[in-house]
């Protein structure tokens, strides 16, 4: 592994590391961390805090994915390899989760990781399909964390079936961010089983309008 390889790694990981959760809750003189499920991502954001918090720390999650996918590579080298990308966007997904920053306490990682897959243009029509599978889960289940470990695995069944089966860096990838998503999740599938996990749908009419007081 060269020199820049581990640069891009590790400057992914520090911008992953910023937390939009924590920073947007900081200008509301809120920790997120002490809220709800206690997660830092949009999720717990807009359960907690309502959804204009919400969109503002999902806009900075979905960003920083796709800015560490698609320009810093662009620092160090020329013309950066998929498994570079790849690289690059797990870092960020990984500080997201263990955020250097913030005491390595941050979200579950599906906004970023969304981020680093529209980097990809090989990975439109699978983020398309991930994002499908996770809305129409929504409105049968009301379960966000159910809705977004079938993503992960519905994008990473496509994608693979869509490139004929063929194991590659990108296949790679995409199935590792589905082992991930359901690491991440370990609590809520626990809380799924045994019926205490919360549903959307009952806290949405109560939090679409609610304001970041």
């Amino acid at each position: 592994m060269t020199l820049s390889t581990l640069l891009i790694i590790l400057i992914s990981y520090l911008v992953g590391s910023i937390s939009g959760g924590v920073i947007i809750g900081k200008i509301r003189n809120v920790d997120i961390r002490q809220k709800g499920s206690k997660a830092a991502g949009a999720t717990n954001a807009f359960r907690t805090m309502g959804a204009l918090f919400a969109i503002s720390v999902l806009v900075i999650d979905v960003y920083k994915g796709y800015f560490s996918v698609y320009y810093i590579p662009l620092l160090f080298l020329d013309e950066s390899t998929n498994i570079v990308k790849a690289l690059a966007g797990f870092s960020a997904i990984l500080g997201h989760v263990f955020p250097l920053f913030f005491k390595f306490k941050g979200g579950k990682g599906v906004g970023t990781a969304l981020g680093t897959l529209l980097a990809f243009p090989q990975f439109y029509f699978t983020a398309g399909i991930g994002f499908l599978t996770w809305l129409i889960n929504l409105f049968i289940t009301g379960f966000v964390s159910l809705g977004s470990i079938l993503a992960g695995i519905m994008v990473s069944v496509v994608f693979i079936f869509e490139n004929d089966f063929i194991l590659n860096e990108l296949s790679i990838y995409i199935i590792f961010i589905s082992i991930f998503f359901i690491l991440t999740h370990r609590e809520n599938i626990k809380r799924l089983f045994n019926g205490s996990e919360n549903q959307f749908k009952k806290i949405m009419l109560i939090n679409l309008f609610k304001k970041n007081d």
